[in-house]
């Protein structure tokens, strides 16, 4: 599959894919991108960066919807221990847990780990 060429058009289905709790790996395979693609775009162009945003901040919600529905009984069967493992993973800078002073080897994977998820 060949690359696309980037075009503003993909800001909406960029902003759209994310705003119903998709990744980044999602919009890439409907944008039949690969992932660095997207990262490159988002460096280039400052309209993709700000729907890429604008979008993260919308998935973010919708995952957040998804956690409020289910304390309030409104999902039957809601599995709340793997949607915080989803909100802790996806959404790390506002979920993560405060750690005591995290030793080298684990402050080091730690970081490792946000930039595979970015």
């Amino acid at each position: 599959m060949a690359d696309q060429v980037y075009n503003e058009a993909m800001c909406e289905i960029a902003e759209q894919l994310l705003s119903k709790g998709k990744s980044i790996a999602r919009v890439a395979t409907n944008l039949s991108v690969c992932r660095d693609t997207i990262y490159d775009w988002r460096d280039k162009h400052p309209e993709f960066a700000r729907a890429l945003q604008r979008g993260k901040d919308a998935c973010q919600a919708y995952w957040e919807d998804i956690g409020e529905q289910g304390v309030k009984g409104e999902i039957d069967k809601f599995a709340g221990t793997s949607w915080m493992f989803t909100m802790k993973n996806r959404f790390r800078s506002d979920y993560k847990e405060e750690k005591q002073e995290p030793t080298f080897n684990e402050s080091l994977v730690e970081k490792l780990i946000d930039r595979l998820v970015e």
